[in-house]
């Protein structure tokens, strides 16, 4: 009995987790018919349009990765434990809603390989960012022909008009099961794990932390009505969607690989890696507990686009030394970095009722490469099992 018992909530957890996923990115990070017509561009020209296309995924996810750690300052007692799970999300600042084409760099180089044109717009006229509003302008891909002298250019392809979601809330924390155990002199230690597999998408890795009072060690603190403890944590995950039928797919041109080949590779890769160091001050009030959090927050999150996609391309015909269209297979096109450094406040209250703990949280960064967040979290909470030894 225990035995279907625990595995009945493992596949609750999962599914909680899962839907949790979905939830938080299918408004954003699945946007693969809009992202995956960058690709038509070219490398370097994709990877400028899809890192301010998906900057408010990254900048999200890299100011939330450090999310949800603790909700009270007061360390677990001795073999006390903490099950909990939970998610969050950031807001996305004003400058993450558009971009340009000259903002980002793209190149208007008459002589360049690769060329973009907007159609019906200019260089600096604004585009929608996935978290932004409206449409962006159409843009037009030409290379140089190769059989002319001087920049004569041949079209070979449209990168079509693509959606802001209009959305102020971008990723933040991801979905995750966190345990945490108490030790001797008021040390918790918590681990942290993302087990999810639902349909086309799965994550893994793992987390660590640590929480310490050092009201204990300071004289006269230590008789106060308040909890004073220190706080380390360290997170590394790794997140993967599958495109599965909105795969790129080619038009049949010379060089083409098979639809399986495109529909098997292409996939969306996120990795988020950050830690934090702290203070916490809490002060339990009958059922509930507010607190506060200073840390310094340091997080990366990288996206990448792996696997083969079809760019529409022009070469010289070695039988007719004619131009024609040709595919060339791009591997692994997009790879895409945020680094976020910050000193941050958290503001949160933890409500307890027995065994069972619920938290909400907000969280504003000093600095305005990063968002602001918040996370809501669900725990099983049992204060202390074992009673203190007297040393």
């Amino acid at each position: 009995m225990f035995v279907l018992n625990s595995i009945f909530m493992k596949n609750k957890i999962q599914k909680f987790l899962g839907l949790a996923s979905l939830a938080v990115l299918s408004n954003q990070a699945i946007a693969q018919n809009d992202v995956s017509s960058f690709i038509r561009a070219g490398k370097d020209e994709a990877n400028k349009l899809v890192g301010a296309y998906l900057q408010p995924v990254t900048r999200g996810l890299a100011s939330g990765v450090n999310d949800a750690w603790y909700s009270t300052a007061k360390p677990l007692g001795l073999l006390g434990f903490d099950i909990r799970m939970g998610v969050g999300g950031s807001f996305v600042r004003d400058d993450s809603k558009t971009f340009t084409l000259n903002g980002i760099g793209t190149s208007t180089d008459p002589n360049s390989q690769v060329l973009l044109t907007p159609v019906g717009g200019t260089g600096d006229t604004k585009q929608p960012t996935i978290a932004g509003d409206g449409s962006s302008t159409r843009f037009a891909v030409s290379v140089l022909n190769p059989s002319s002298i001087g920049p004569q250019r041949i079209y070979t392809d449209t990168i079509a008009a693509f959606e802001g979601k209009n959305s102020p809330i971008s990723l933040g924390a991801m979905p995750f099961l966190q345990v945490s155990l108490g030790l001797f002199k008021n040390t918790e230690v918590m681990v942290r794990v993302l087990p999810i597999q639902s349909g086309d998408f799965a994550s893994s890795g793992f987390g660590f932390g640590v929480k310490h009072s050092i009201s204990q060690w300071i004289w006269g603190v230590e008789k106060l009505p308040i909890d004073i403890s220190g706080l380390f944590t360290f997170t590394n995950n790794a997140l993967e969607l599958s495109f599965g039928d909105n795969y790129l797919k080619a038009n049949g041109d010379p060089g083409s690989l098979s639809d399986s080949e495109y529909k098997n590779s292409q996939k969306l890769s996120i990795n988020n890696k950050g830690y934090q160091v702290g203070l916490i001050v809490s002060k339990k009030l009958a059922f509930f507990t507010p607190y506060l959090g200073i840390t310094q927050n340091s997080a990366t999150t990288e996206i990448g686009m792996k696997g083969y996609y079809p760019v529409r391309s022009v070469r010289l015909n070695s039988t007719t030394n004619l131009p024609e269209n040709y595919i060339e297979n791009v591997k692994d096109p997009v790879n895409l970095s945020s680094t976020v450094s910050s000193l941050r406040t958290a503001l949160g209250l933890r409500f307890k009722m027995g065994p069972i703990a619920l938290g909400a949280e907000y969280n504003h960064a000093f600095s305005a490469e990063q968002f602001n967040t918040f996370n809501a979290t669900f725990a099983i909470n049992i204060q202390q099992l074992a009673p203190i030894p007297k040393l």
